[in-house]
């Protein structure tokens, strides 16, 4: 599958609809035309491409969750290959409305972040809105695994999971960024948590410009 979806990059249809030769793709994927049409399908059928039929056949378009498969694919061999391992994002402070703070001091969330970060988090988050040039790595993150904070069910009430990396604030305090599964803000927010207070250790204020390495 991935296999048929690289070659469709290839030949342009991440950036335009393309004209697709099943007897063509066919060849160069060393399997039968049948089997070529098969996963073109499945493809579609997985909204991994878009399709369109005409008189003169078929046309083809890697869709945007196409993309975001491809880049996980890429990311992935990078760090396999030992050629990523750290990814900086810089945003600016602000206050936000203590949505974080909620995961950070729950005893069923406190707990996993003990056991799987090392650190028991101050119960409260650093909010950083990301710079433009940070978001491509901030997509970046949604695409890998990451540390799974797994949620839960009380009373009839679901509480949604978080993913998290570890990461290292402004060169000096070592921490981790929360991607929250149900979240109020936008995809140009991260929440960052650390067993101290980062606006104190760090002197920060609203609009200050913040550095995060994070550990892949």
């Amino acid at each position: 599958m991935i296999e048929l979806l690289l070659n469709l990059a290839r030949l342009g249809a991440l950036r335009r609809e393309i004209f697709v030769s099943t007897k063509k793709l066919a060849k160069e994927l060393g399997v039968s035309r049948q089997s070529v049409h098969r996963k073109i399908k499945e493809l579609e059928r997985r909204e991994l491409i878009a399709r369109r039929l005409t008189a003169r056949g078929q046309y083809v378009k890697i869709a945007q969750k196409g993309e975001d498969l491809l880049r996980s694919f890429h990311h992935e061999l990078e760090i396999l290959l030992g050629e990523v391992g750290i990814l900086n994002l810089e945003g600016r402070v602000f206050t936000g409305i203590g949505e974080g703070a909620y995961y950070v001091s729950h005893p069923f969330y406190e707990k996993q972040f003990i056991e799987k970060l090392g650190f028991k988090p101050y119960p409260g988050t650093l909010n950083i809105r990301l710079t433009p040039e940070s978001m491509k790595n901030r997509k970046k993150l949604e695409s890998m695994r990451g540390i799974l904070i797994e949620g839960f069910v009380n009373k009839g009430r679901s509480y949604g999971g978080v993913k998290c990396f570890k990461a290292l604030i402004n060169g000096s305090v070592e921490g981790g960024i929360l991607l929250i599964e149900r979240t109020h803000y936008g995809p140009d927010v991260i929440e960052v948590i650390a067993p101290v207070n980062l606006r104190e250790r760090l002197k920060l204020r609203d609009g200050d410009l913040v550095r995060v390495e994070v550990s892949l």
